[in-house]
């Protein structure tokens, strides 16, 4: 009947339903890859090492994890006490702590996948293989990234021990604005800052001393007088417009001190708790914030705490990379070299 045969015609042009659509997985992104893969990295610095060298070691080690998508297993930071006998060594005891309690771990977490010590030994114990100070770029190429995914991609663990790498400046420029203090130590440093300058545009100084009398002597400008570094806090000052003075310092000469303050006027923190390795650690990373958040900053030649500085200056605090430098040949000696037509130093 041609009122049924209608429908069934309407019916006959009506396409078959196409087969069902399902949306491919968004790809994970690097963090959640290194996760996904389940393969770590460890590793440990030389015994020696101070704190700023171990950070720096760290940004060479998750700069290698990123290469290989393995978790980086966040060591425990080595805290050392200079030998009293001498200012060159340390004391054989060393106190340990988590990455956690100093650095903030959920920053470094947004740069890639980290877990700490404590986690992985009570998840996966021990390592599947142990390389001995990697030397990335030298003799040693088994231990080269293209290398290592060659040989051990499958290789659930991969630790280095006893190691003095670190990145070039090129490499650390992505990495150190993830490498941060914990947040209290930003907020202390804030404080410390409006109570002291309020407000007004200031100079931090470090002036490295006490062992850079043994080991820096045949270094230009690395060591300098108090007489001299007057001069550059002065001239920093008349050029700048700054109305005071942070002093960072391992100084232990008195009479040098006073002659300092004397002449400066400047602000110091003073030390944290009682004294112990913890505190001590902690009101240097406090030191390193103030220096870092200051006007103008002047530091010492071929000083890692001074580069230290100037890399959080830039990565975290934003600073330009005119205004924080290093102390070379002092003010009056350099404008009669540049008076004199040669080239300043």
């Amino acid at each position: 009947m041609p009122w049924l045969l209608c429908p069934l015609l309407l019916l006959s042009r009506i396409p078959p339903p196409a087969a069902e659509f399902t949306p491919a997985s968004p790809p994970l992104s690097p963090v959640d890859r290194a996760f996904s893969l389940g393969r770590h990295l460890l590793f440990d610095v030389a015994e020696h090492e101070q704190v700023n060298k171990q950070r720096r070691a760290l940004m060479f080690y998750l700069d290698l994890a990123m290469q290989l998508d393995r978790v980086l297993v966040l060591p425990r930071v080595r805290l050392l006490r200079r030998s009293a006998s001498s200012p060159v060594s340390f004391e054989s005891a060393a106190e340990y702590v988590p990455w956690a309690d100093l650095f903030n771990i959920s920053r470094l977490g947004r740069a890639h996948a980290v877990v700490g010590l404590d986690e992985y030994v009570a998840q996966h114990g021990g390592v599947s293989l142990l390389l001995r100070r990697c030397q990335t770029g030298g003799p040693a190429a088994e231990y080269q990234p293209a290398v290592l995914r060659k040989e051990h991609a499958a290789t659930p663990s991969i630790a280095f021990a006893e190691s003095v790498d670190q990145l070039g400046a090129q490499r650390v420029a992505p990495l150190r604005p993830y490498v941060r203090f914990v947040d209290r130590t930003y907020d202390e440093a804030a404080a410390f800052v409006r109570g002291a300058f309020a407000g007004k545009p200031f100079l931090a100084l470090h002036w490295r001393r006490t062992d850079f009398h043994a080991v820096r002597r045949s270094h230009e400008w690395a060591l300098q007088s108090a007489a001299d570094l007057i001069k550059h806090a002065r001239h920093a000052m008349r050029r700048h417009g700054l109305a005071g003075v942070y002093l960072a310092t391992d100084s232990d000469d008195p009479a040098e001190m006073a002659e300092v303050q004397r002449a400066l006027r400047f602000a110091r923190v003073r030390q944290k708790g009682g004294g112990s390795l913890r505190d001590r650690v902690e009101t240097a990373n406090l030191e390193i914030a103030i220096c870092a958040s200051a006007t103008r900053f002047l530091g010492t030649r071929t000083s890692s705490f001074t580069l230290t500085i100037l890399e959080e200056r830039r990565a975290v605090f934003g600073q330009s990379e005119e205004s924080g430098g290093e102390m070379g040949r002092p003010p009056e000696e350099e404008e009669a070299v540049v008076e004199g037509g040669k080239e300043e130093l």
